[in-house]
């Protein structure tokens, strides 16, 4: 729904993936850079992770900091099938 007088609402969605987890971070970076307000933010998986920070309020720098320190051996494990190949409670730790 719009407004009038209002800018057009713009909603970001974040994919899945350990490995895209930064990547999230630099689009937010570049779009906050470029003034361009998110409104909405929609994730799976790592994306969720990122989006959920971003809608608390964490800073970016605090999140770039947070990205860089964190490698996939800190959040989740290879595991013998029992429920999946991989398990992610060093991430449950973290949260």
């Amino acid at each position: 729904m719009q407004f009038k007088n209002s800018h057009p609402r713009i909603g970001l969605a974040l994919s899945g993936g350990v490995a895209r987890g930064p990547v999230h971070v630099g689009v937010l970076s570049v779009l906050e850079q470029e003034g361009i307000p998110i409104d909405f933010v929609a994730g799976v998986s790592a994306g969720s992770l990122v989006g959920a920070a971003y809608c608390a309020g964490l800073p970016l720098p605090a999140m770039r900091e947070m990205a860089a320190s964190l490698g996939w051996r800190n959040v989740a494990s290879p595991t013998w099938p029992h429920r999946g190949l991989v398990s992610f409670a060093k991430i449950e730790t973290l949260l």
